[in-house]
């Protein structure tokens, strides 16, 4: 097994909050940010450009029934989750399938906590050379998170967040994508962008969690300044932001990563 924003006024601060919750469970240490760094600057001297990786990965659904022995989501959910995830990954010619859809009894699960759950859960479900996909109606640890992920393993996430892009944001942490807003001190003219950030630097600078003034839909209103008083403009569309509702992209050094991550950290054992 592998390892694992006067109407528009009285509703901003509403919508404010949505955007600022915290919403994924990945997290990386110093001593992984340094390592990512170095990945980071390793993949253009190993890897053509633009490189088709031409795998189809196959997807195992745990759906963990509730008490009445009800899944609280459909197969047809399930399947435009897959449609969605192959839109997002054809530039780099990864395609994934439903392999099957495991429905767990105990309920107890639905009310996840990784570090009890995780040791249990796993040995017992969780399928060899695929992407385990454990869907439960509430995370509890890691708190406040609707999804987390561990690299070319699995993903554990909220039944409630299967329709949006939450799937596409824990995938991308599965290839081995930090948030944008990792690291902290990118500088907004991204002169330290392979040391700062997520280390991509055709990922615009991001602020977070200070400064996430949107409102409409997706229009940011500048207010935070980095070390040479220049103002943050975050990628908002980043599939790796806390912006949802304005998430539509990955970039181009962000897709090469995920090919990199596939090919050195396990995932030519995914079928």
């Amino acid at each position: 097994m592998l390892s694992r924003i006067v109407i528009i006024i009285a509703f901003m601060p509403l919508f404010l909050r949505a955007q600022i919750s915290q919403e994924c469970g990945y997290k990386m240490s110093a001593a992984q940010l340094l390592q990512h760094y170095a990945r980071v600057q390793a993949v253009p001297t190993l890897l053509p450009h633009d490189t088709c990786l031409h795998r189809e990965l196959s997807l195992v659904f745990h759906i963990v029934l509730d008490s009445t022995g009800q899944p609280g989501v459909s197969v047809a959910s399930l399947d435009a989750c897959v449609n969605q995830l192959n839109s997002v990954w054809k530039p780099i010619c990864v395609s994934f399938k439903r392999c099957s859809v495991n429905y767990v009894p105990d309920y107890n699960y639905n009310q996840w906590k990784d570090v009890i759950h995780e040791p249990t859960f796993f040995p017992n479900y969780f399928v060899d050379n695929t992407i385990d996909i454990v869907l439960v109606d509430n995370i509890v640890t890691p708190s406040g998170a609707s999804g987390y992920a561990a690299t070319m393993s699995h993903i554990v996430m909220n039944k409630s967040a299967l329709g949006g892009t939450t799937p596409i944001h824990e995938m991308g942490h599965l290839f081995g994508l930090p948030h944008t807003f990792v690291g902290g001190t990118e500088l907004v003219r991204r002169n330290n962008c392979y040391s700062a950030g997520d280390g991509f630097c055709d990922t615009e600078a991001d602020c977070y969690p200070a400064g996430n003034n949107v409102i409409g839909h997706c229009d940011f209103i500048p207010g935070p300044k980095d070390a040479n008083n220049d103002f943050y403009t975050p990628p908002l569309d980043n599939y790796m932001t806390y912006f949802k509702s304005c998430r539509c992209r990955f970039t181009q050094e962000q897709y090469n990563f995920m090919v990199y991550t596939y090919l050195t950290a396990g995932g030519t054992q995914l079928h």
